[in-house]
């Protein structure tokens, strides 16, 4: 199976501490954060750590890694946040974590399907949380297959334990955190949604645009894949299966973020901070180590019309009031011609 960070320097025997990540970068991580079929071959059935399948139901019911715990029908990044997608209240989270049997001190593994952004989520709340030894499969149950390694049925179960969360602030960006740092060069913006989002040429807010910040750059998450386009393609059956979502090798990633100082602290951002946490995962991997995800990001941003917006748009609602209209007109002449029975 190819290794996609064996470019990277990471010890294929799973002795991945002190490894000094993207030589010449400047910067080194005191562990991995985004780990390999091998590293998780060889530690998921070690004490202390915790392999969890972040994958909602209908996926892990067709087969989950060996020892792997599940949270309920929902994929895990959907309990741990409201309705509106935001990050629940820390005592919340400590019970629901508690209850599936993680301690902040276990090593806690997550995965899902290669591209998937519910692991990014967790590991990133994983963080906030204080969860020092927390990682990410990016490859997930795609590689995992992909290798030959066997599958189960049978979730772990895990007895009830107590999570103590030593949060870490530094790791939320809340939006009075972003309205303070607007003009603070020292403080970096990436906007990890398209293109056509950041400029404000799709709206899905009550505008469109992007957070105008004085350090501020568009780097799409997907863009850090082998293939951008890939779940477009998977989407349009023109290929028939996640390859083209796994990270580019170290050359690649190295020279996506090249802009971006990884001596000075970064807020990531997307739509619902969502995509966003495939980025903060990216970067923490690198080794940047001061990263924040803004998790209200674009919807709380673009709603409300007093924070300032670049190429900021709005619906035109009286073309599209005039639309609905025409469709109104268009469907009660369909149902003139239909036959009366």
């Amino acid at each position: 199976m190819e290794k996609r960070y064996e470019r990277w320097d990471i010890c294929r025997s799973g002795l991945l501490a002190g490894v000094v990540f993207f030589a010449g970068l400047g910067t080194a991580s005191a562990h991995h954060v985004i780990v390999e079929t091998d590293y998780v071959l060889k530690n998921k059935d070690k004490p202390g750590v915790v392999l969890v399948d972040a994958r909602a139901a209908s996926a892990y019911k067709k087969g989950l890694i060996p020892g792997a715990v599940v949270l309920g029908e929902k994929a895990w990044a959907v309990p741990l946040r409201d309705v509106d997608a935001r990050i629940l209240p820390v005592t919340k989270l400590e019970k629901i974590l508690g209850e599936a049997g993680l301690t902040r001190e276990n090593e806690i593994i997550v995965y899902g399907t290669t591209g998937d952004t519910s692991p990014t989520v967790v590991f990133w709340i994983l963080e906030y949380l204080g969860a020092e030894k927390a990682k990410v499969y990016l490859g997930g149950i795609d590689d995992w297959m992909k290798a030959k390694h066997p599958l189960t049925n049978e979730a772990r179960k895990l007895p009830a334990a107590k999570f103590t969360a030593k949060v870490r602030a530094d790791r939320l960006a809340t939006t009075d955190f972003v309205k303070k740092n607007l003009k603070n060069k020292e403080t970096q913006f990436i906007d990890s949604r398209t293109v056509k989002e950041n400029a404000g040429e799709d709206i899905r807010a009550v505008r469109g645009g992007y957070i105008p910040a004085a350090n501020h750059v568009n780097i799409p998450y997907e863009y850090a894949w082998k293939d951008p386009e890939a779940a477009k393609k998977l989407a349009e059956k023109k290929v028939q299966d996640r390859e083209g979502m796994a990270l580019k090798d170290a050359a690649g990633i190295k020279e996506l973020y090249k802009g971006v100082d990884a001596k000075k602290e970064v807020v990531a951002y997307c739509q619902t901070g969502t995509r966003s946490t495939q980025t903060y995962a990216v970067l923490r991997e690198m080794g940047y180590q001061k990263v924040r995800n803004y998790d209200d990001s674009w919807i709380v941003w673009g709603s409300q019309v007093d924070l300032p917006a670049g190429n900021a748009s709005y619906y035109d609602f009286v073309k599209a009031n005039a639309a609905l209209k025409r469709l109104d007109a268009l469907e009660k002449k369909v149902e003139e011609l239909a036959p009366k029975k």
